[in-house]
């Protein structure tokens, strides 16, 4: 999958879990109020993690971005019971300080797009995104996710709390389905 200029794009395998595993790593502890989990209490502690998350391409996926290494990721999981497997959610959106701006999020996050759009019985793509990301949240309007609620207090972190802005966007059907 191609990216913009000095990017590519693709989807991860387990070849890439000590990548994955540190790249989310630091985006956990640079942005704590973007993500719910802590660097303590996520599910993913160890490269085996990682690899047995990406061995489930039934549950989800996911996108990295590479410049000369990876410097973005973005996950895209699907509902399991069913009357809510119509639904997919975006997680771990991130990208490295000095890659923002290239194009590399909004490329992952069209990969998360496509690909949804290529799922049999999704309508609909969620993600939640913290005030305290204005940056990110005009990149998810800009594609046309739309606010539905937001959660007031949501994250706690070392005090302060932060609200989260739950965003929708209905899935454009690329493939059959």
């Amino acid at each position: 999958m191609s990216g913009g200029a000095g990017f590519s794009v693709r989807l991860l395998g387990e070849e890439d879990a000590a990548d994955f595993l540190a790249l989310r790593k630091n985006a956990l502890e640079t942005f704590p109020a973007a993500f719910s989990a802590a660097p303590e209490d996520d599910f993913l502690q160890s490269e085996p993690d990682v690899r047995a998350l990406f061995r489930r391409r039934e549950d989800g996926v996911v996108f990295g971005g590479f410049a000369d290494r990876l410097k973005g990721g973005v996950g895209l999981f699907r509902d399991k019971k069913l009357k809510t497997r119509h639904k997919v959610h975006v997680w771990t959106m991130f990208v490295e300080r000095d890659a923002r701006g290239s194009g590399m999020g909004r490329a992952l996050l069209e990969a998360a797009i496509g690909h949804a759009g290529g799922m049999d019985g999704v309508t609909d793509i969620h993600l939640g995104v913290s005030d305290l990301a204005p940056a990110a949240r005009a990149l998810y309007e800009s594609v046309g996710f739309v606010t539905w609620g937001v959660e007031p207090r949501a994250l706690k972190i070392q005090g302060p709390t932060v609200s989260i802005r739950q965003m929708v966007l209905p899935v454009q059907r690329t493939g059959q389905g």
